[in-house]
């Protein structure tokens, strides 16, 4: 006999004796349901979370001209619990992109010696590449440079001087949906 049908059967003589046993209907019914219940294995969501996150870091590129906001946000990000790779220069950056795959990049459009812009354009036009999120930091206030970032790809614009706080909302956000 299946497992199924067995379990049925106990499941039809385990009613039948609470109906013999007098009790109300509704306290055989809870009965019932408690020992479903009981049964069922039960998993710690704490440690499962735990264990996937383990499993699934994220890894974060930092692109940022400035060395101090560089290390300020990497710290931040990284007590999120994400990895983060740091990127200060041209040289750095393009040794980061060609040696470590990444889930989100957040740059400084106006890194110098790199167009931030260009640089989130050719990696949208890159089928592997358009999926990682690009969020860019900016000083440069205005709706026209915030329309060639969006225009270029990027995926959010955000104004210098940043909000932590918010910033890592962001960050979150498009860790957990993209």
């Amino acid at each position: 006999m299946s497992d199924s049908r067995e379990e049925k059967k106990q499941g039809n003589s385990r009613l039948s004796e609470l109906l013999v046993s007098g009790k109300s209907l509704s306290r055989q019914v809870e009965e019932l349901k408690r020992e479903r219940f009981l049964r069922e294995r039960v998993v710690d969501l704490s440690g499962y979370r735990r264990m996937k996150t383990s499993l699934q870091s994220k890894t974060v590129l930092v692109v940022e001209g400035d060395e101090r906001e560089r290390e300020s946000l990497g710290q931040a990000v990284r007590e999120s619990g994400y990895e983060v790779v740091l990127a200060g220069s041209e040289i750095e950056l393009a040794k980061a992109i060609t040696s470590r795959s990444f889930d989100l990049v957040l740059m400084d459009p106006g890194l110098p010696g790199v167009n931030g812009l260009e640089f989130c354009s050719l990696m949208k036009g890159n089928r592997i590449l358009r999926k990682i999120p690009v969020i860019f930091m900016s000083r440069e206030p205005g709706k026209e440079q915030v329309r060639k970032a969006f225009e270029a790809g990027c995926d959010e614009y955000v104004e210098k001087p940043l909000r932590l706080s918010h910033l890592l909302k962001i960050i979150k956000y498009f860790l957990e949906n993209y």
